[in-house]
């Protein structure tokens, strides 16, 4: 049990984030550290619209490098019609491309997965 530092509610661990740079759980509950969180993005909009802007388009140019190996199946080389086919279904943790992640954990997700354009991702489904 622990005592949250913002609203003096003794909770148990579970209940706080825990930082692995540290070695410790914060000192405040989720519940506060999010009701923190948004009044910081509320304060400062801008800021905040430039760093998810900047994360964005990271994003999508490690995506876009990607998709322009162009389908393993049939060739077709443009990005807008590639998937990410995973190889092992059991090992899919996310759908790339529907779900923003991280930069290295969506790089290892693409790790598993082959760009097949959508035609061939259809069609080997639909053989399955």
């Amino acid at each position: 049990m622990k005592k949250c530092t913002d609203c003096n509610i003794e909770k148990s661990l579970t209940e706080y984030t825990y930082d692995k740079s540290r070695d410790r759980n914060l000192s405040k509950c989720r519940k506060c550290m999010a009701v923190r969180t948004e009044a910081y993005r509320q304060k400062n909009k801008d800021k905040w619209r430039e760093s998810s802007q900047k994360h964005n388009k990271k994003y999508k140019q490690l995506i876009f490098e990607w998709k322009s190996e162009g389908c393993k199946k049939c060739g077709e080389s443009r990005p807008h019609l590639i998937d990410a086919h995973h190889i092992n279904s059991a090992d899919k943790s996310f759908s790339v491309g529907t779900t923003m992640r991280g930069l290295e954990i969506t790089k290892e997700e693409l790790k598993k997965c082959v760009p097949i354009c959508s035609n061939c991702h259809r069609d080997f489904h639909h053989q399955e």
